[in-house]
């Protein structure tokens, strides 16, 4: 299966899809919003067992970032 290209990915989000990419998921639902493979999970774990959930934009998410970047209106 071939995986779409970044500007395919980057023409098809919404605005709000925009966001996510530009700044990275916060939450499992924002992360579900975006395509996959924009982004991978990781979870660190603290002394006191508390775990937080992070996500790392992946070499696919860097360059859909850039498009959107590139895109933006200049203020």
């Amino acid at each position: 299966m071939s995986r779409l290209s970044p500007q395919a990915i980057a023409a098809s989000l919404n605005e709000a899809q925009h966001e996510i990419v530009l700044y990275g998921p916060t939450s499992f639902a924002e992360a579900d919003a975006i395509p996959e493979d924009l982004y991978d999970e990781d979870l660190t774990v603290e002394e006191g067992g508390d775990e937080t959930f992070f996500w790392t934009a992946t070499e696919l998410g860097r360059e859909v970032r850039e498009l959107i970047e590139a895109q933006a209106p200049n203020p």
